[in-house]
């Protein structure tokens, strides 16, 4: 038994309307990627406290805290933004941030290498790597955000490079 439908086999779709709704949503879509300034200021904090318990043992319960926190953080943004970080597809949404978010992942990789490699760094060593991971990564992040929102809203749909069909 077939369910009923408003389609009409008999009324051809128009290209141009159905992509211009396309383009609206994916315009609306790119107005959301935008996070409030106190996700940025937590995540920085919350790569520090990651950053932090890489360079130690006893210092676990700070990777910890900062591993869940993370975890909660992302999936509270992607509750009120509707993008997640973590898709199929996800180095295309660290791209779409880019050269700002693979500048942040870079440094704070470079932070957790350096804190692993050298163990027995000074406190002043540590709190540098800490602090600069930190500092990167929430000076970084709304910088990220308008560029995936540039790069969304000119995102064409159907994959047509460079051209606009209107």
């Amino acid at each position: 038994m077939e369910t009923p439908s408003n389609d009409d086999a008999s009324q051809p779709t128009d290209a141009v309307t159905a992509l211009r709704v396309a383009s609206d949503a994916q315009t609306r879509l790119a107005a959301r990627v935008r996070s409030p300034w106190w996700v940025h200021l937590l995540r920085g904090g919350l790569v520090a406290a990651v950053v932090f318990g890489v360079s130690g043992t006893e210092n676990s319960p700070w990777l910890l805290l900062g591993v869940v926190g993370l975890i909660a953080l992302s999936r509270r943004r992607v509750s009120e933004v509707g993008i997640a970080r973590s898709n199929p597809d996800r180095w295309r949404f660290v791209t779409l941030g880019a050269p700002w978010s693979v500048t942040a992942l870079l440094v704070v990789v470079a932070a957790m290498v350096f804190l692993v490699i050298v163990r027995d760094e000074s406190p002043w060593q540590v709190g540098s790597a800490v602090t600069l991971a930190g500092i990167v990564t929430a000076v970084l992040g709304p910088l990220a955000d308008a560029a995936a929102r540039r790069r969304l809203a000119g995102d064409h749909i159907g994959g047509a490079p460079g051209g606009d069909a209107r």
